[in-house]
């Protein structure tokens, strides 16, 4: 083994196999993001439904967690995004951001 670690084709290897792993942690926290957020934008959409949502209010984000399997802090959290960045590219940090430090450093409690 000691002989391969030596040899400059590994070397390459390596930093090619640890590119791959970044980028597609990356790519999985914007897309954890990307989906809470899109979330949030239905939701939101759903809630301009006045009548349905004077009727129903927050049975519906109730209603929802349970059906979907989810908290309903996790929608709240998902609208409050929605809510406050109306537009993806508007999310501060935009694709460094993790879902945890988006709703713990910029959304409010």
């Amino acid at each position: 083994m000691k002989e391969i670690i030596k040899e400059e084709w590994y070397g390459e290897l390596i930093e090619e196999c640890k590119a791959i792993i970044t980028e597609a942690v990356f790519t999985s926290r914007w897309a954890l993001v990307e989906g809470y957020w899109e979330l949030g934008k239905r939701i939101s959409e759903e809630n301009k439904n006045f009548e349905r949502s004077k009727i129903y209010g927050e049975k519906i984000v109730q209603g929802l967690a349970e059906s979907l399997g989810v908290s309903t802090r996790t929608l709240h959290y998902a609208i409050k995004a929605y809510d406050k960045f109306p537009k993806l590219n508007d999310i501060p940090e935009g694709k460094n951001i993790t879902w945890n430090k988006l709703i713990t450093l910029y959304l409010p409690e």
